[in-house]
């Protein structure tokens, strides 16, 4: 059971118990406070069933109804009240909200109503109908199905998984359903970025030290890899993880113990690694910048995640994802794309990949003013990929890498650096590394 519950409700103990409720019956729940917390929340998910209180601190529970059943009709709700009125009984009827609890209730009532088949739910959505999801990941496309039954095989067992892709194929993602979709997912899913601290700060980062291994160690603090025990680690990035600490990972993976920063004694620890990189690990270890025993080691399953220009079947589906999403963020009213606007978007190579288009469909609905995106929202680049057939015969193929350095020369005078990389999807360091791969200086600027 995949199925994904928001809770609603000021009440903190009501929300946790109602919540551990669900989960021991195998739903994924998250839960909000207020009113604006339900917004947020919901707008980051695909919830098929929400229980809102109608009498939130900063809001009107059935509002909130309005503004999400204004973009997804088919969501199955169920609002609950202290204070029962006509009034309100009627509105959530208008509103064709499924139930009307009065505090206080019992949970089998809910729980009766959660037994409904939900097939109907699913050819209801306007998020098209042939959307499928798996722990987050959405996709119809025949690579991310293979995936997803690969994914489904490797979860419940204890090895470790290496993912590859291109910056912004979603690795992470990938990498949390593997977590809950195993016996590990109620133990800690501990994501590490290899890349973004310097080794010193990345060592005490992931073995944690003692009070007084180094100036300014006034106590002891645990480290990552101790946090995530009977869990999973995620090494994002690992190309970049220093060599040094890469001999101490692999101790770590062998002898399945950590020694913290300063200390003479050991921890046993009970963990399962995935790792994930857009780089050539193979390449990296012919080069001598990663050990190889260490690379067989987090490389005992090795999944490829697809660019979005290899998933054409899931753009679509994706890009109503994310329109749903800032729509609700934003408040607004938005509901579908035209026909043009989807097929410049079923154009566009995307080589900074789902993130990028993220990034393109947030754009879109901050300039949208009525309830349909159209080619004009979109940014520029995006729009200029569009070529007629004639045309399109006659402009030669180039690789993705290829594009990124075109797209950096032609854009860099407009853009700033965070800018380009948003874009891009890919992190301002990327970009740095491909500006000092190729030798594009800013203007005005030395590599």
């Amino acid at each position: 059971m995949n199925e994904r519950i928001l809770v609603v409700d000021e009440d903190g103990v009501l929300r946790e118990n109602l919540s551990n409720y669900l989960k021991k019956l195998g739903f994924t729940v998250d839960v909000a406070a207020t009113f604006q917390e339900a917004i947020n929340t919901y707008a980051s998910y695909i919830h098929d069933f929400v229980i809102v209180e109608i009498e939130l601190p900063d809001g009107d529970g059935l509002e909130f109804i309005n503004k999400i059943k204004s973009l997804n009709p088919s969501v199955k709700t169920i609002v609950t009240t202290s204070c029962p009125s006509v009034n309100s009984a009627l509105k959530a009827l208008k509103l064709k909200v499924d139930d009307y609890l009065i505090k206080p209730f019992v949970y089998e009532e809910i729980l009766t109503f959660f037994k409904k088949p939900a097939e109907k739910q699913k050819t209801e959505k306007i998020i098209p109908s042939f959307e499928e999801k798996f722990f987050s990941i959405i996709g119809e496309s025949v690579e991310i199905k293979l995936l997803l039954e690969k994914i489904k095989k490797i979860a419940n067992t204890p090895t470790n998984v290496l993912l590859l892709g291109e910056t912004g194929t979603g690795k992470e993602l990938f990498a949390r359903a593997i977590h809950e979709a195993s016996y590990r997912k109620k133990k800690p899913f501990v994501a590490i970025n290899c890349a973004s601290l310097p080794e010193n700060l990345l060592e005490s980062e992931l073995f944690g030290f003692i009070k007084g291994a180094f100036t300014g160690a006034t106590s002891d603090k645990k480290g990552l890899l101790e946090i995530a025990d009977g869990g999973t680690v995620f090494l994002d990035e690992i190309g970049d993880m220093p060599v040094g600490l890469q001999a101490k990972l692999l101790r770590v993976i062998e002898d399945k113990e950590i020694r913290p920063l300063g200390s003479v004694t050991t921890k046993k620890i009970d963990l399962r690694f995935i790792s994930a990189t857009n780089k050539d690990l193979l390449e990296e270890v012919r080069e001598g910048k990663f050990r190889e025993d260490l690379f067989f080691r987090l490389n005992v399953i090795t999944l490829h995640i697809p660019p979005l220009r290899e998933r054409g079947k899931d753009i679509e589906i994706l890009a109503y994802h994310f329109m749903r999403k800032f729509a609700i963020k934003m408040g607004k009213d938005i509901k579908k794309f035209e026909p043009q606007t989807i097929q410049i978007l079923l154009k566009y190579p995307w080589p900074g990949n789902i993130r990028e288009l993220q990034n393109v469909i947030e754009q879109a609905v901050v300039f949208a003013e009525s309830d349909t995106i159209k080619p004009e929202h979109l940014p520029e680049h995006v729009r200029n990929m569009e070529v007629t057939p004639e045309k399109k015969k006659d402009i030669p193929l180039i690789s993705i890498e290829e594009f990124t350095k075109e797209f950096i020369l032609k854009y860099q005078s407009v853009y700033t650096e965070q800018e380009l990389a948003d874009m891009l999807g890919i992190t301002r360091k990327a970009l740095w590394e491909k500006r000092k791969k190729w030798g594009l200086p800013r203007p005005g600027e030395k590599i």
